[in-house]
C-alpha cells in the first residue's frame, strides 16, 4: 500500500503549480481585499486527488493493482490515506498563511478564520465521503460531474433555505459549537469517511478487469 500512497503523490507532484498557483490566489485575494478563500487551499488538493483517477484510468493501473495481493483493498485504502492526509496539508499551509496575514491586516481576525477553515474542511471531508464511492463505481469522468452535481445541488439547498426558512439559532447552541465545534466536526468526519471508505471498498471488490 505503501507503494500505491508513493505512486499517486508522484502523480500529484506534477500538479504542483496549480497547487502554488491556488495559494497565491489565497494570498491576494485575503490580503488585497480581505475575502474569505479559505476553502481555496483543500478544495483545489481535493481536485488534484481526484486527477489521479483519471491518470490511473488512463495507464490501465487498476488491471496491474487487482493482480496483486490484498491489491483491491490497498486501492482503495490508499486513494483515501492520500487524498485526507493532503487536504489536512493544504488546510494546515492555509492556517499558516491566515496567520501571518492576520499580522498585517487588523481587520482579519485568526480566530474567526479558523473557524471558517473549519467549517470548509469537514464539508470538504463530506463531499469526499460522498464523492469516492461515485468514483470507484463509475470512473473519473461520471465522478465528475457527479462532484459537480452534489456541489450545485448542496449550494442550491443552502440558497434555498436562506431564503425560504429563517432559522435563529438559540445562543445555548452556539455557545456549545463554539466550545465543542471541532471536537463534533471531528467526530462526524471520521465517521462518514469510514462508512464511505467500507461502501468504496465493498464496491471495488466486486468490479472486473
Amino acid at each position: 500500500m505503501l507503494g500505491m500512497i508513493k505512486k499517486d503523490i508522484f502523480m500529484i507532484r506534477n500538479n504542483l503549480k496549480t497547487l502554488i498557483f491556488a495559494i497565491f490566489i489565497y494570498l491576494f485575494y485575503t490580503f488585497m481585499f480581505e475575502a474569505d478563500m479559505s476553502f481555496i487551499l483543500p478544495f483545489m488538493m481535493l481536485m488534484i486527488c481526484i486527477s489521479t483517477f483519471g491518470y490511473d484510468e488512463y495507464n490501465n493501473w487498476y488491471s496491474f493493482a487487482s493482480a496483486l495481493p490484498q491489491g483491491k483493498i490497498n486501492t482503495v485504502k490508499s486513494k483515501y490515506i492520500t487524498t485526507i492526509t493532503l487536504i489536512i496539508f493544504a488546510t494546515i499551509i492555509g492556517i499558516i498563511c491566515t496567520f501571518i496575514i492576520s499580522n498585517f491586516k487588523t481587520t482579519i481576525n485568526f480566530s474567526d478564520a479558523i473557524s471558517s477553515i473549519s467549517g470548509c474542511l469537514f464539508a470538504i471531508f463530506i463531499l469526499v465521503s460522498m464523492l469516492f464511492p461515485f468514483l470507484f463505481k463509475y470512473g473519473h469522468e461520471k465522478g465528475r460531474i457527479a462532484m459537480f452535481i452534489l456541489g450545485m445541488g448542496a449550494f442550491a439547498v443552502i440558497i434555498l433555505l436562506k431564503k425560504v426558512i429563517n432559522i435563529s439559532i438559540p445562543t445555548s447552541i452556539i455557545t456549545f459549537l463554539d466550545s465543542y465545534g471541532l471536537i463534533i466536526f471531528l467526530i462526524l468526519s471520521i465517521i462518514f469517511i469510514g462508512i464511505s471508505y467500507l461502501i468504496s471498498k465493498k464496491i471495488y471488490l466486486k468490479k472486473e478487469f
